[in-house]
């Protein structure tokens, strides 16, 4: 009898936690740059998001080769990073957060970046505006730059600053 009440204990926490986290719809990112003498740009519309409202945590992955460039070499050299997974794991600085509702925050966001396999502290200020009607919740966007140098990713002549802007519509959970 005890087994089974602390089975349906776990099971209910299992419920509340995974309620609490929020999908998303494939986000944007755009990556700008110097690569050689000429200004780069390269977008990808598969950034992955989990965003916990209750714990106020947010976690990001990116593939690698889903970047896409106006540059032939380049791209290639993306595809063949068949392993390269861009990651950010971190916390929301809000004051408060409504799922149903509030108003635009501006907010610091703090975690981990991995790149390449180097972690390191990072942080960026974010947007985050809710949607009143329709299954989109709400949409996160940020812009930042990231030094390449820091993370051991050998470039060319001041092409180590790299520039992201990143779009992302989080969905409401079913039933919502």
């Amino acid at each position: 009898m005890r087994k089974s009440l602390i089975m349906i204990w776990f099971l209910c926490i299992e419920i509340t936690l995974s309620a609490q986290v929020y999908v998303t719809q494939t986000g944007n990112i755009q990556i700008s740059g110097k690569y050689g003498d000429v200004d780069i740009s390269a977008v990808s519309a598969q950034l992955h998001m989990q965003v916990n409202y209750d714990r106020a945590e947010i976690n990001m992955r990116l593939v690698l080769p889903s970047l896409v460039t106006g540059n032939d070499s380049l791209n290639r050299l993306l595809r063949n990073q068949t392993d390269a997974e861009v990651h950010f794991s971190g916390k929301m600085n809000i004051s408060y957060i409504q799922t149903k509702s509030h108003p635009r925050q501006k907010f610091l966001t703090a975690g981990t970046l991995t790149i390449n396999g180097v972690k390191r502290p990072f942080s960026f200020n974010s947007v985050l505006e809710h949607f009143p009607a329709g299954n989109k919740s709400c949409n996160l966007t940020a812009s930042f730059t990231i030094n390449l140098d820091e993370f051991g990713i050998k470039t060319g002549p001041h092409e180590n600053m790299v520039r992201i802007k990143m779009n992302q519509l989080v969905l409401k959970r079913p039933g919502e």
